[in-house]
């Protein structure tokens, strides 16, 4: 009795799995812009029945995802219809094509004389009732570029904040540099004023002269001093140390005149150059440097 029970289960069972086995599984319907593809390669291999057939089931059931892929199917639709000799369904075709797309042209390159003929018909026929939707897609182009120019706008008004801010960031300061001078320097000995103005090299050459001339004057004195007779406190005036010692009298006096007149001149000619400030070349000072 088990052994039966067993054995009918396993009859039922097996045409139950071969049905299952049996159902075919459903494949997902194409997208329409996969079902347009294949009605555009369909157009272009000539064969317009079939793809006459695949358009007008997808402008009648299909939801594009943009009106330019449906007013795309309208195009190919009237090409179509009017290659089978079905001008009326081709008007048709062309209009609902002008409704969504009404400043569109055909190209007589690719397609025939008749076919731009029944086109510019309809373009004509419909020119006032196409007028509003010009019209309004006027307005509607106009704004998108409004909209896109303010986008523009904003985006490069941020890029320019952000660069500023980057620039803020990086940027260095200028360090102007003054330099403040004094009058009665341009009074001292020894090019000094000279120095102080800027003129280094005749600064550098009164120094040097005034130096010379200080020194053979200040020599001259110590050396007479050593020539003179340390108990009459007098020069032998028979002796040659009488002689060397009017000779060093006469350098000193020169050597004192050369000195205070390369002093004098020195002086007037710094005083005359004076120039209470200088402007130095301006330093660049990194952020963070001391």
């Amino acid at each position: 009795m088990r052994a039966a029970l067993v054995l009918t289960a396993v009859l039922f069972a097996a045409p139950a799995a071969r049905a299952q086995q049996a159902v075919p599984e459903e494949k997902p319907a194409p997208s329409p812009a996969e079902a347009m593809a294949k009605a555009r390669n369909t157009f272009e291999y000539g064969d317009y029945a079939t793809a006459a057939k695949m358009l007008i089931d997808l402008v009648d059931k299909a939801r594009f995802e943009a009106p330019a892929l449906r007013a795309e199917a309208y195009r190919l639709l009237g090409i179509s219809l009017f290659n089978l000799g079905r001008k009326g369904e081709a008007y048709s075709a062309f209009l609902e094509l002008l409704y969504l797309e009404p400043d569109t042209e055909l190209d007589p390159f690719y397609v025939s004389p008749g076919i731009v003929a029944l086109f510019d018909q309809v373009k004509k026929d419909s020119s006032e009732k196409l007028a509003p939707i010009r019209a309004q897609r006027r307005a509607d182009q106009e704004a998108r570029r409004k909209a896109a120019e303010d986008e523009a706008r904003a985006r490069r008004q941020r890029e320019l904040e952000e660069q500023q801010k980057l620039l803020f960031a990086r940027q260095t300061t200028v360090e102007k540099r003054v330099v403040q001078r004094e009058f009665w320097v341009s009074l001292l000995p020894f090019g000094v004023g000279q120095l102080q103005n800027g003129d280094r090299t005749l600064g550098i050459a009164l120094a040097t002269s005034q130096i010379v001339t200080a020194a053979s004057s200040a020599g001259s004195v110590l050396l007479i001093e050593e020539l003179r007779d340390p108990s009459s406190g007098r020069f032998d005036n028979r002796g040659s140390s009488y002689r060397l010692a009017r000779n060093l009298s006469v350098v000193k006096w020169v050597s004192a005149v050369l000195f205070y007149g390369l002093w004098a001149g020195g002086a007037i000619h710094a005083a005359v150059r004076y120039q209470p400030e200088q402007a130095l070349p301006d330093r660049l000072v990194q952020p963070g440097s001391p």
